[in-house]
């Protein structure tokens, strides 16, 4: 036990922070709040920075997510470590919040009003209330999604057997230079900027774009000061809103797939570049992951991720044949890499973190047994080997 460090048992933290000891308890059994240390008697002992742990707890569930969300945004990057960004952060989605509430609020004083003033009802005016209240679900998911993609790329930080970095690598391949203008679409969490930060031209302009406008704010956050350097618009690479010949890059990690007219991204791709310009579209090939999917189906026939049909949408296979209806000189480059995961945890939280259906079946009794056979299959070989088959698509512009 640390010497210098203040500690409380859970009573006394409890009884300062004004909540119950059986909060502690149930928040303790969710992984959400656990002890900084234990006593020689074995009694739980919680310090003060519990309190801003604690305090972040209570701010999101009053914001309106469920303790297994609030799990997944603590276990994120963007909660993890700074104070100071868990609060902006927070401050961030209580705005919402409360623009939300006044809009709902807006809605109920318009029925009201026409209750009073008017002899029959429009029964529209309690639907339009309806239509507000859900849109609530619309902006949670936007921070939702940003612990999704963190906690994405941090199974990759941990267990990558490439150590110089998917991005890192991914920069090394784009050659910029002063002047240049470059356009990003789909930008996540600006990973790609922030783990290259050091490295980007002086003078170069580069745009960042997402169909999510939370995706966009974490973005910006992310890059905190370093985001002077970047202009930040919420675009659909279907309709990119800038005239032609405007970039000369445009960029798209691990995002194509998830377009539905592609041929028309890929057109207004080639409309907004200039000539002589280079399109950088990275993707998976039908291998990735093979043995994390084997091992889902090993456990339930109906398990799956995501990106088990990612490259059937737009993979390493077939790619460069779309990219050839609107761009030539296409070359295609294999970053080499693959997972060696020694952890359990950390593999379930990716599993959360897809768009499948893990967080479906990967409950109660089936969570315990798949938890148990990952961890036998540990035991068996000292880790699980994961294969990665990443690549990316350079190609030049038809003009």
């Amino acid at each position: 036990m640390e010497k210098d460090k203040v500690f409380y048992t859970a009573g006394i933290f409890a009884k300062k922070a004004g909540i119950t000891l059986k909060t502690i308890h149930h928040y303790h059994k969710e992984g959400l709040l656990c002890p900084s240390s234990y006593n020689e008697a074995g009694y739980r002992l919680y310090s003060d920075e519990d309190f801003q742990k604690l305090q972040k707890i209570l701010t999101l569930k009053f914001i309106g997510f469920s303790l297994e969300e609030i799990k997944e945004l603590i276990k994120s990057d963007q909660l993890k470590n700074d104070v100071r960004e868990s609060l902006n952060l927070q401050m961030d989605i209580i705005d919402e919040k409360i623009n939300h509430l006044v809009l709902v609020k807006k809605a109920i004083s318009e029925a009201e009003l026409m209750i009073d003033s008017e002899s029959s009802l429009d029964w529209t005016k309690f639907t339009n209330i309806i239509k507000i209240i859900n849109t609530e679900k619309i902006w949670l998911n936007q921070y939702k999604n940003s612990a999704n993609l963190s906690a994405r790329i941090n199974l990759h930080d941990l267990y990558s057997t490439n150590k110089y970095g998917w991005h890192r690598w991914f920069f090394d391949q784009l050659g910029l230079s002063e002047e240049m203008t470059v356009l990003e679409l789909g930008c996540g969490n600006a990973s790609l900027w922030l783990r290259n930060e050091d490295r980007i031209p002086k003078n170069c302009k580069i745009t960042l774009t997402d169909i999510s406008e939370g995706m966009l704010k974490d973005a910006k956050q992310n890059l905190g000061e370093h985001s002077k350097k970047f202009e930040f618009k919420q675009a659909d690479a279907q309709n990119i809103p800038y005239e032609d010949n405007s970039f000369d890059v445009v960029i798209a990690d691990h995002i194509f797939y998830h377009i539905s007219d592609k041929q028309k991204a890929l057109s207004e791709i080639k409309r907004v570049l200039k000539p002589k310009g280079y399109v950088y579209l990275s993707t998976i090939g039908k291998n990735h992951l093979i043995e994390l999917r084997e091992l889902l189906k090993e456990f339930k026939e109906n398990l799956v991720i995501s990106q088990s049909d990612f490259s059937e949408d737009f993979g390493i296979e077939n790619g460069g044949e779309q990219i050839s209806k609107s761009f030539d000189c296409i070359d295609l480059l294999m970053y080499e890499d693959s997972l060696i995961v020694t952890e359990v945890e950390p593999l379930i939280s990716y599993l959360y973190s897809t768009t499948g259906n893990s967080k479906e079946i990967l409950i109660n009794e089936n969570l315990k047994n798949f938890r148990k056979l990952v961890e036998n299959k540990m035991k068996a070989t000292g880790s699980i080997f994961i294969t990665k088959e990443t690549g990316l698509f350079k190609a030049c512009s038809k003009k």
